[in-house]
């Protein structure tokens, strides 16, 4: 494990620091030299994981307050809410590693930047985007996604140059307004995407991203990657092939989920990240993320980089689907059908009970054949996936809404596009309300 890649002197710092907080000297089962020794013999990936429920239930023994600035959090949990406060010193290695986002575009002072990530609810990126902005001497312009006639004013009297959103809100924002969205030559030129994937496991825009871009006429995007409790993990550059890790910051690993080994060379895996800097309010030792990446590669890129690169984030563990025995990612299913013509929304739902789990796409076309939609659909599944879900036609208000009682549950960043459902009461709902 240890090749030029491995940070051998920073890893062992980190782990000493780590020794401190009392949750990791049980967790590791060894004494801190035994720890330090595996590291040097190049066997860090045989110290145990640690995941987001183990923060939840060891908060006390995991976690500092410090010098703390701000305070973050990450959902997904029940019990303790996976609240954690950013050190001082530590918001700063984030905004630094944020800010090469912007920098990347062609950010400079006197810039101008439509702000839509929110600011609000212990959500992580949008204040990292906004003090970014200030660190680089952009100007920015935070605006609520819902408030579309201040968005519109934002762009008509003050022509922005960049934007940072979420595609798939920022998809619905143009289509909402239809024809009284801002013309193409009016809106801004260059994309921060993020809290949602833009390009898939080839490194080619998905059928959202790309329709944002044509609808917002867009220059060029860029997407960015990390968690609430890590922060940046990485990046695009224009080059778009993949995120550059922050190797100076993070140390990343790709594992198979399954077994805990490392994943294959070129393999999907689930990703795993060290942290680097200290002090932290939570020091990450071999966090794993839930997040399944496309793969890693460590070969230079085009752009000139040698930094390592990890591929498009194309599901969470916790999301895998099981159809007809195999494993199926929501991400990949999308990807194959939303850019098939007539098609206004989709949604997957998911049904489990003791026994089993049922897999649903709930479809909403603008279009009246919707048999011949649904039959659409099947075909780009096919030649895309080896098996796909049974699909539903339903009315476009009822994904909707589904949608809106998610998102009330959480901050209200994130659009799912997948939901679990309770049996039976919810299928017999979706039956009364199917359109086929």
């Amino acid at each position: 494990m240890n090749g030029n890649n491995f940070p051998t002197i920073k890893i062992l710092n980190t782990v000493n620091e780590a020794w401190s907080r009392s949750f990791y000297r049980d967790h590791w089962g060894c004494s801190i030299n035994d720890a330090l020794s595996l590291i040097k013999k190049g066997r860090f990936n045989e110290l145990p994981v640690i995941r987001k429920t183990d923060i939840s239930k060891n908060w006390s023994e995991l976690i500092e307050y410090g010098d703390f600035t701000d305070v973050v959090s990450s959902s997904g949990t029940t019990g303790r809410p996976v609240d954690l406060p950013v050190h001082r010193l530590q918001e700063a290695v984030w905004i630094e590693s944020v800010s090469k986002v912007l920098i990347e575009l062609g950010a400079k002072p006197g810039d101008k930047l439509l702000q839509m990530l929110s600011n609000n609810d212990m959500f992580t990126l949008g204040p990292l985007v906004w003090q970014a902005a200030k660190k680089l001497g952009v100007g920015p312009f935070r605006c609520s996604p819902q408030r579309i006639k201040r968005i519109v004013d934002v762009i008509h009297y003050h022509r922005p140059k960049f934007v940072a959103g979420n595609p798939v809100v920022m998809m619905n924002l143009s289509e909402t307004m239809g024809d009284e969205f801002p013309d193409a030559s009016d809106l801004p030129d260059y994309a921060y995407f993020g809290a949602c994937g833009s390009f898939d496991s080839s490194n080619k825009l998905t059928p959202v991203a790309q329709k944002v871009k044509e609808l917002w006429g867009l220059k060029d995007v860029l997407n960015e990657y990390g968690c609430s409790e890590i922060g940046s993990i990485g990046h695009e550059c224009l080059s778009h092939s993949g995120f550059h890790i922050n190797d100076e910051v993070v140390y990343v690993e790709l594992i198979d989920p399954n077994t805990g080994l490392p994943a294959k060379a070129g393999s999907t895996g689930e990703v795993v990240v060290t942290s680097l800097s200290v002090p932290r309010g939570f020091i990450a030792v071999r966090y794993a993320t839930g997040d399944i990446a496309s793969w890693i590669d460590y070969e230079p890129c085009s752009c000139g980089r040698r930094t390592p690169r990890l591929g498009a984030i194309i599901g969470r563990v916790d999301h895998q689907l099981k159809i007809l025995g195999q494993t199926v990612f929501p991400d990949l299913i999308f990807d194959a059908i939303d850019s098939v013509n007539g098609l206004e929304d989709a949604l997957i739902v998911r049904f489990s009970d003791k026994k089993s789990e049922q897999v649903e796409l709930l479809v909403a076309g603008n279009t009246h054949d919707s048999e011949a939609l649904k039959l659409e659909i099947k075909c780009a599944l096919e030649k895309s996936i080896a098996v796909s879900p049974s699909i539903r036609n339903v009315p476009a208000d009822l994904i909707q809404k589904l949608k809106d009682d998610k998102m009330s549950m959480g901050n209200g960043v994130k659009v799912p596009r997948l939901i679990d459902l309770d049996e039976p009461s919810s299928r017999a709902f979706l039956n009364e309300r199917a359109v086929s």
